[in-house]
């Protein structure tokens, strides 16, 4: 249950957050909308972070920085044998549409391989009174005009960029919102098929294959109102190799045929 929330905007956009809710949850899937990355900072109580590889445990006073990607949070205080049972957490979200025009990157002409999906970051002095301040501003929405959120927003990426040893601040840009590759035959691998469907099924609440046909049609969609590319194209461009069951798969998903969807938009 969410106790209290306060938030910052750009853009019409949230950039800034303060969060403070009960632990009384199994488990929540993190949902990344614009292939943003984000960063949380623990001002009180603990949490797992579960990646496709990995799961981490955050407590209070430390901080991650997390890729676009499929995650889940779940409550971390069993494991903490603590009695806290509240979180209070302050985050920040970059956007490649909006960090490109702060540092006026084209991050067509950057090719840095990923090698991160979640990590810790250090929170030594400097960024420490970086989430103080930002902590003070959310809880005084008042002071934040648009130059004020635009300078905090560069002052903690390039803060993160220190904090990452990048050799440049467009480096580090480029790296965060490039896609993280996972060896997924690997995973696989070290379980049977049918222990794999059933951890699958236990974190998704779905089967594999209905799982990974739903992420190419919402790819899909996302084509027909973003871009002007043909329905063809997109049918092929989305990993489906006949157009008519691709446009039957997506009535099934939408209720509306491609064309109908992006005349939608």
């Amino acid at each position: 249950m969410i106790l209290k929330y306060k938030e910052l905007k750009y853009k019409n956009k949230r950039v800034f957050e303060k969060l403070v809710m009960t632990i009384d949850f199994k488990r929540e899937p993190k949902y990344f909308t614009e292939k943003e990355a984000c960063f949380l900072f623990l001002k009180n109580g603990s949490f797992q972070f579960r990646t496709p590889t990995q799961v981490i445990t955050y407590s209070k006073n430390e901080a991650m920085l997390a890729k676009c990607g499929d995650y889940f949070i779940e409550p971390a205080n069993k494991i903490n044998n603590t009695d806290e049972n509240t979180i209070t957490a302050i985050g920040a979200f970059f956007y490649p549409d909006i960090v490109k025009a702060l540092f006026n990157i084209d991050f067509s002409l950057e090719q840095i391989k990923s090698d991160f999906d979640v990590i810790k970051v250090d929170i030594e002095p400097l960024m420490n009174s970086f989430i103080e301040s930002i902590d003070f501003i959310l809880e005084n929405p008042s002071i934040a005009d648009k130059n004020l959120i635009v300078t905090k927003l560069k002052e903690l990426i390039i803060l993160l960029s220190k904090s990452y040893n990048s050799k440049s601040i467009n480096e580090f840009i480029t790296s965060l919102f490039s896609t993280h590759e996972y060896n997924y035959k690997e995973i696989i691998e070290t379980m049977s098929i049918s222990t794999f469907k059933r951890t699958f099924k236990e974190y998704y609440n779905d089967t594999p294959a209905h799982y990974f046909r739903k992420m190419k049609l919402l790819k899909a969609a996302d084509l027909l109102k973003n871009t002007s590319l043909r329905i063809t194209e997109i049918c092929y461009d989305c990993g489906f190799n006949d157009i008519s069951h691709f446009s039957k798969l997506f009535v099934t998903e939408f209720k509306t045929s491609p064309s109908d969807f992006r005349k939608l938009k």
